[in-house]
């Protein structure tokens, strides 16, 4: 079975809620913009970066874009 398939349909239910799938997408790129910064930051990169939020809005768009692609239903 593959593990991303609950992803696959139009809307999650999540505790006796429908959550649409674009939500939940944008979340995930959110989390991951967030980790990848995290990561940068840690290992000292993020000094290079001119403007560190404009950096991380850009990060969270391009994660949940690919991972709408990756996913879509």
């Amino acid at each position: 079975m593959n593990p991303t398939a609950f992803l696959r349909v139009p809307e999650i239910l999540l505790a006796g809620f429908l959550v649409p799938w674009g939500l939940v997408i944008g979340t995930l790129g959110f989390l991951t913009a967030w980790l990848v910064t995290l990561l940068l930051e840690r290992a000292t990169l993020t000094r290079h970066i001119w403007h560190l939020p404009l950096f991380f809005i850009a990060l969270a768009i391009l994660f949940g874009s690919l991972l709408g692609l990756a996913l879509a239903p």
